[in-house]
């Protein structure tokens, strides 16, 4: 049986999974070697650290005992099982409500999908809707409806943080094919490179 103790832990990486990551322990040398890291180093930092992240967060989101509506609006109003709200989607919280609205309107079923780009691209266009949202709530209530139906990206979102880290590697643009980054991160597969990419993007 998980601890208490042990859930929070894992919550609270979660819930601050885009930051960039924060100095732990001996502040001020980790922040020294940091200048000579290497993106291996990095890499494997970020798997210690942040490897099983996605593993926590989508038995939540993907519970199978939910329904489709029922996963739907887990996934847009964005909390997690202790009822604390993602911390993407705290400055549009009042505007969650608003793109479930529209989602179930629109009637889409779950077998209308077939990879992980069709979810997005169907949530994308909510998004578009409902002035305030953005593509990091269109990526991650996607993100959260793909753990349910199984679907994960086979490619790089790039957005907000994600897209500042992709730059520092010379990389643009919305979505970005994986081998189009070094090998280094190629091994994190499509999702973690995005929040490897967010977390370190003022170390690379």
């Amino acid at each position: 049986m998980i601890s208490d103790r042990h859930f929070e832990i894992q919550m609270n990486l979660i819930s601050q999974k885009c930051q960039s990551k924060k100095p732990i322990a001996s502040c001020n040398s980790k922040k020294n070697d940091s200048k000579n890291s290497t993106l291996a180093t990095m890499v494997d930092e970020y798997l210690e650290e942040y490897g099983n992240s996605y593993d926590w967060e989508d038995k939540w989101w993907g519970d199978k005992n939910l329904t489709w509506s029922e996963a739907i609006g887990r996934a847009w109003r964005s909390r997690f099982e202790n009822g604390k709200m993602h911390g993407h989607q705290r400055r549009v919280a009042h505007k969650l409500e608003e793109g479930l609205e529209v989602s179930l309107s629109d009637n889409i079923q779950f077998n209308d999908f077939n990879s992980f780009e069709s979810i997005y691209s169907w949530i994308k266009s909510v998004t578009d809707r409902v002035k305030g949202l953005g593509i990091t709530t269109a990526y991650d209530v996607a993100r959260r409806l793909g753990a349910w139906l199984g679907m994960q990206p086979k490619i790089v979102y790039l957005h907000a943080g994600a897209a500042e880290g992709a730059k520092k590697l010379v990389i643009k643009g919305e979505t970005v094919f994986l081998n189009d980054f070094p090998q280094e991160i190629q091994k994190l597969g499509a999702t973690h490179a995005e929040n490897f990419l967010c977390i370190y993007k003022n170390r690379l």
